[in-house]
């Protein structure tokens, strides 16, 4: 096996699986602290990108139009929060996931109407050069999506383990009803969630817009594949998604590049079989305690 070759789909595969990583991310926060598996986190991805890049497309400095697109995934989620999972808290888990589905159909089709099918082009954010690492030839994006998913990963951590909302998200994904007899109001915490789920989907599909390109139909592929990370890590640990959305995001490249474009999908999703029937006792057993490591 040729090792410049073996590089150099190593590191693209990390490159798109930094953006699994991170709808990955918005889902195990989502599911712990809320109790509700959020199917449109992969939906913010193309949020992001689309708003990115329209707005640069329009003159705004690209560091404005990346901080707009986060705000927008953020304000986003938490509009998803309070019109379509506040009304029915108290309804079965089935239902509420079911409309988490609804709102991401609802997104897919408003994107449609707003930005049209074409998709739109983003500048890398520093270069659109390229640099040579471990023998594999990258462009220098790449190396804004490692930082930018590294530096989300060390935000996430100092959130939830040094703060006192993280202290609040934590309890909440423990038992949420002794959370609430210690003061903590669960209500404010999924909207704290939900916002945060959204802008970390958000400025991943605004990192991976050079790259891809942002359009109205890619958040399908980004959530899905985020999900399966999620479950690889028994949505519980954010260090376990991580880890999954990054496999993931190898495993398809390693696939595509070694047996072809389209057996990509084939491992990928007979690899959601696989970790489905191995989960299965997932919901029995309940989730485990909120942590960084999914620890106590």
């Amino acid at each position: 096996m040729d090792w410049q070759t073996f590089a150099q789909f190593a590191l693209s595969g990390l490159s798109t699986g930094c953006i699994y990583a991170l709808v990955a991310l918005g889902f195990v926060l989502c599911a712990n602290a809320t109790g509700v598996i959020n199917f449109a986190a992969g939906e913010y991805v193309m949020i992001g990108g689309l708003v990115a890049a329209s707005l640069a497309g329009k003159g705004l400095p690209l560091p404005l139009a990346v901080g707009a697109a986060i705000v927008a995934g953020a304000a986003l989620g938490l509009l998803q929060e309070r019109l379509t999972l506040a009304p029915i808290r108290s309804a079965p888990s089935f239902l509420r996931i079911t409309v988490t589905l609804g709102f991401a159909i609802v997104l897919r089709g408003a994107a449609l109407l707003l930005w049209d099918k074409d998709p739109y082009p983003l500048a890398g954010f520093s270069s659109d050069g390229v640099f040579e690492f471990l023998g594999a030839v990258l462009v220098w994006q790449v190396a804004w999506i490692w930082a930018l998913t590294a530096l989300t990963l060390l935000l996430l951590y100092c959130l939830l383990m040094r703060t006192p909302w993280g202290r609040a998200i934590r309890a909440c994904a423990d038992n949420a009803l002794a959370a609430r007899l210690m003061g903590i109001d669960p209500v404010l915490v999924g909207m704290i969630v939900f916002a945060a789920s959204g802008a970390i989907g958000a400025l991943g599909g605004a990192a991976i817009a050079p790259i891809t390109l942002a359009s109205w139909s890619t958040g399908i592929e980004f959530g899905l594949k985020g999900f399966i990370g999620a479950l690889i890590a028994g949505f519980s640990s954010p260090l376990r998604a991580v880890a999954g959305g990054l496999a993931i995001g190898v495993a398809e490249t390693f696939a595509a590049g070694y047996v072809s474009s389209g057996s990509r999908e084939i491992v990928i999703y007979s690899l959601l079989i696989v970790v489905l029937i191995a989960s299965s006792g997932l919901l029995r057993r309940g989730r485990k305690p909120l942590t960084a490591a999914g620890q106590h």
